[in-house]
């Protein structure tokens, strides 16, 4: 490999790394608190077509301001609440935690975490480790690269 595409690598690299570093940064730095009441909790069936004809529920709360997935244990005690508190991050808009207003428990959405953690440091770990140990995980490294541009268009929709 000539230095023109060593340098072409490095570069795209780099611009991946400082893509993930802000998707780790809007999750992880504190965002907006609010506090807001619960107008509305609500399931949806989710259905898969295939053999097995496999289905799932997914729960969002609806607050005056926002909409956002919860888990189902959170979604059954927040029909008995009025009142939830939760952290919009600064750059995505994205809800990163959410409680009952007394409560000192945060919850966190499973997608949230996996979108604005897992994925990002798992493509940093694998260019640090591709760079400094001159291993050849291009594919693996194109692949991640994909699901972070996926990502990332995820947290802007």
């Amino acid at each position: 490999m000539n230095k023109h595409q060593q340098k072409l690598r490095l570069s795209l690299h780099t611009i991946f790394a400082l893509i993930a570093l802000v998707i780790i940064a809007d999750f992880v730095l504190p965002g907006r608190v609010i506090n807001d009441g619960i107008i509305n909790v609500k399931k949806d069936r989710q259905q898969y077509y295939n053999a097995a004809r496999n289905q799932h529920y997914s729960y969002k709360v609806i607050t005056n301001q926002h909409q956002f997935s919860v888990t189902k244990n959170f979604a059954k005690l927040a029909e008995g609440h009025e009142k939830i508190e939760y952290s919009v991050s600064r750059i995505f808009e994205e809800v990163n935690w959410y409680r009952f207003f007394p409560s000192e428990k945060r919850a966190f959405y499973s997608l949230r975490i996996i979108s604005g953690i897992v994925l990002p440091l798992l493509v940093i770990i694998s260019i640090l480790v591709a760079y400094r140990y001159k291993k050849n995980i291009d594919i693996l490294l194109f692949a991640l690269k994909v699901l972070l541009i996926a990502d990332l268009i995820f947290l802007m929709i």
